[in-house]
């Protein structure tokens, strides 16, 4: 009898140990695929997917709207522009950052009015971008706006394999200082603390518009700030923050 009882024991014991360890091998493999999945996670078509394999992917950063941390949209550049070398396309990444987010829940981080006044040229792994003046006289100054404002470009250019550091220039000449937070005559590298992981957004592309080809979900038409012309896009987001309007940092 207790012979009996034993092996029962036994029996329910192993059958216990395999059920805990596929329980935890489940669990494991789905750690790891969260682990790897990325922060946006978009459904695509098969249209949209064969498009964008035409296409590169670049990264732009933009303010949250908190303006304390940066929040990336990435983008699509076609092929052709993405032929063109580094210089163009960091070029074309800050005339986009000058456009503004595409998603109403980012803020744009450069002053209205301002402009690249030069194409940016990259040398050394350090790329040299010359603004017009509005960017420091219409700029509301703050450490945390001038934060935003550098790093978002600094950010976004760093993206670039060819470019390490970014330093600025001011109608062609460089300046001692921002807005009295930042010195403004040195090279700025890449600053990872300021980037926000927990959130995302993709402007998946389906007609072609110049430079950067943009479009979306919501079939909404977004107006730049700084030239007042609109394009039609939508985003793909990941986030639960309230919309907000697309103001310069204050």
């Amino acid at each position: 009898m207790k012979k009996t009882i034993m092996t029962i024991f036994c029996v329910l014991m192993i059958f216990t140990l395999i059920g805990c360890q596929r329980a935890r091998d489940k669990a494991l493999k789905q750690l790891e695929e969260d682990e790897l999945r990325p922060v946006s996670s978009i459904v695509l078509s098969e249209e949209d997917a064969k498009r964008l394999n035409e296409k590169l992917p670049v990264h732009l950063y933009f303010s949250d709207k908190d303006g304390t941390k940066l929040v990336g949209e990435i983008r699509y550049l076609s092929m052709e522009d993405a032929m063109q070398g580094t210089d163009k396309i960091a070029s074309t990444l800050v005339k986009e950052l000058v456009n503004g987010p595409s998603n109403s829940t980012l803020k744009p981080t450069v002053p209205q009015g301002a402009t690249l006044r030069s194409p940016v040229k990259v040398e050394g792994r350090t790329a040299t971008v010359d603004m017009t003046k509005e960017f420091v006289d219409n700029h509301p100054g703050g450490k945390e706006a001038e934060e935003m404002t550098i790093f978002s470009i600094v950010n976004t250019l760093t993206e670039l394999k060819d470019v390490e550091t970014v330093k600025f220039q001011v109608n062609g000449k460089t300046q001692k200082e921002f807005k009295g937070n930042f010195r403004f005559d040195q090279e700025f590298p890449r600053n990872e603390a300021l980037i926000d992981r927990k959130q995302s957004f993709s402007v998946i592309p389906q007609e072609q518009v110049p430079e950067l080809e943009q479009a979306g979900v919501d079939e909404s038409v977004e107006t730049d700030d700084a030239s007042g012309q609109s394009t039609d896009s939508v985003t793909e987001e990941v986030s639960t923050d309230e919309n907000s309007d697309e103001e310069i940092l204050e």
